[in-house]
């Protein structure tokens, strides 16, 4: 819910104008909450005063003033940092500390959702990773079983393959230390956020590496899906996370983009 303090309220206006559902308006010339809200806190944070606050769920102690320096990235920076990001497939066998994690997660919970739903479920496996990989793995073997993904049944008998032949070999998770799997009722919401976890990882020095084949196997694993507390829900993203084993000298090559401007 939301409230406005009266004594700082100076009838400015913001709040109404920066509403998207009208939730908000101004009345005898003070902001007054009508309902109908989406809880976006755009209010919150368009009030010049502080006079606005939200309630429930809500942690006001986390509302930060804008600093403009600290928002500042140079474009060419973050373009530069962005063309050197590579997808990792090889990984240190080197734990993620905590407070790194939890800066990710930190990016993948601010990042908007449609509706302002906020219903991304963030789980961050990496001291049970070696119980969840077994049984993925499980879910893989029935992937193969019932010819699910045709188009990648080779490469997925191939994968099998090497793993049992050399187990410490492990094509689909490469020794990465953590797994992240995000579900939401809306899979762009799981994406975007993963999106944002990715360049979080990435400011941290960690490296990253999305996975098709894990999502695909713990769809076909009640078990694994079960032990991350998932059973029902729709999984959008599944994200290896960990310190590279390898070093990249150079961005890569790309085609020309196919783009129209009109």
């Amino acid at each position: 819910m939301v409230h406005v303090e009266e004594k700082l309220c100076i009838g400015c206006g913001q709040c109404e104008q920066d509403c998207f559902p009208q939730a908000i308006s101004i009345k005898n010339g003070k902001a007054r909450w009508i309902g109908a809200c989406m809880e976006c806190g755009h209010c919150v944070a368009v009030c010049p005063m502080g006079a606005v606050s939200m309630d429930g769920a809500y942690d006001m102690t986390e509302v930060l003033p804008y600093d403009a320096q600290q928002c500042t990235v140079s474009p060419k920076n973050l373009l530069y940092a962005m063309k050197c990001h590579r997808s990792i497939r090889q990984y240190q066998c080197k734990a993620v500390e905590q407070a790194k994690l939890e800066r990710i997660v930190e990016a993948g919970r601010y990042t908007p959702t449609a509706s302002n739903r906020q219903d991304v479920h963030f789980v961050v496996v990496q001291k049970e990773l070696e119980q969840i990989k077994a049984l993925i793995w499980e879910g893989i073997d029935r992937l193969i079983q019932f010819n699910a993904i045709p188009q990648y049944q080779r490469l997925l008998q191939s994968l099998q393959k090497k793993k049992q032949s050399v187990p410490s070999k492990d094509a689909l998770f490469f020794d990465a230390p953590v797994l992240v799997v995000l579900t939401c009722s809306s899979p762009w919401n799981g994406q975007l956020a993963a999106r944002s976890m990715e360049l979080m990882a990435q400011a941290e020095g960690l490296g990253t590496l999305y996975s098709g084949f894990i999502q695909s196997g713990l769809n076909y694993s009640p078990q694994a899906q079960e032990c991350l507390g998932i059973t029902g829900e729709s999984i959008a993203a599944c994200m290896l996370i960990g310190y590279p084993k390898v070093a990249y000298y150079r961005t890569v090559p790309r085609k020309p983009a196919n783009v129209t401007w009109k």
